[in-house]
């Protein structure tokens, strides 16, 4: 176009040197301007053109909204402990001795699940404890400690759930009542003993 454009003016300048008719002069410098305009015109398109992908690249896309990362479930018990028994390993019941016994637990590789009587917040603290608050107690996930509900015995449903899942069971107690029910209790190596000496709790793992 800007040669088109350059030719015609060229003519033009050559024409009034060649002392062309004046109206054909007039008739070829419009002729040139009508030409330049267009090819004005023509580049302005061409830019808007090439601008419009370029634009359409550089937006930003905006962001998906992410989806909250699944929180880290309790991973499976290896071992059942009767909290009930485990706190009365020195005498009376004891948070001291049931806080030293898990961490001995815990040190030792196991992820134990811990079942208590509903009454073990009045034995010791002097109020209710559920779930939530006996698994702070202990620093456990609140999937592996069960406060079982009142009138309800722990004994059975730890029972239960040791034999299903096929775990030992850490306790003093022999569950002599609940032998015809759960005849594994018998077996060799079901129940884990320990005992509590001079501040140290030893478990027969």
């Amino acid at each position: 176009m800007l040669n088109v454009v350059g030719a015609l003016g060229a003519l033009f300048v050559l024409g009034a040197l060649a002392g062309m008719d004046p109206a054909a002069l007039r008739a070829l410098g419009v002729a040139t301007l009508i030409v330049l305009a267009l090819g004005l015109l023509w580049d302005g398109l061409s830019l808007l053109v090439q601008r419009g992908p370029a634009r359409q690249r550089g937006r930003v896309r905006p962001r998906r909204p992410t989806r909250p990362a699944p929180r880290a479930q309790a991973r499976p018990a290896t071992l059942i402990v009767d909290g009930s028994n485990v706190m009365h390993w020195n005498g009376e019941a004891s948070h001291m001795v049931l806080t030293r016994v898990i961490a001995k637990l815990v040190q030792s590789g196991e992820r134990p699940h811990v079942y208590f009587d509903a009454n073990v917040g009045y034995k010791l603290k002097g109020q209710y404890l559920g779930d939530r608050a006996m698994a702070a107690m202990l620093g456990l996930p609140e999937k592996r400690v069960t406060v079982v509900d009142a009138g309800v015995p722990a004994d059975p449903v730890l029972l239960e759930h040791a034999i299903k899942a096929g775990l030992r069971v850490v306790t003093n107690d022999r569950f002599m009542e609940w032998r015809p029910q759960f005849p594994q209790i018998g077996n060799r190596g079901f129940l884990v003993k320990g005992r509590w000496q001079q501040g140290t709790p030893m478990v027969q793992l």
